[in-house]
């Protein structure tokens, strides 16, 4: 596994938007090279934010629903993709806005080594 960690832009199928859910890239860019999506292996969400708590360490009504619906700016959605290359790699979508953006930013986050295909996916859920 190679963590990557850097911004990159992508290309979302025809129809969709960046909302709290967004599909699948249909493509990235990274290092001035297009990557083409083949095949999604994995998706996942993380949502609110999980340092807030109160005295009695329950975290408030408004944290605990954010953390499984969604919050405006706050989460991610993750993609396990396969490339037309063969290589795999997970990106992320990153709801919070940057900057004078409304919008979020995606990310690449790691590129994965072919036995590697299921790692991560269980403690990452």
């Amino acid at each position: 596994m190679q963590f990557i960690g850097r911004e990159i832009s992508v290309k979302l199928p025809v129809g969709f938007s960046l909302e709290k859910k967004p599909p699948v890239p249909v493509s990235f860019n990274w290092q001035g090279k297009t990557h083409a999506v083949s095949e999604m292996l994995a998706m996942w969400h993380r949502y609110g934010k999980p340092e807030i708590r109160t005295q009695g360490g329950r975290p408030p009504y408004h944290v605990r629903s954010g953390r499984t619906q969604g919050s405006w700016g706050q989460g991610r959605a993750y993609f396990r993709v396969r490339t037309a290359e063969g290589r795999l790699f997970d990106i992320y979508y990153d709801r919070a806005p940057k900057g004078q953006r409304r919008a979020g930013a995606w990310f690449l986050w790691r590129e994965l080594y072919p036995e590697e295909e299921l790692v991560g996916l269980e403690e990452d859920g």
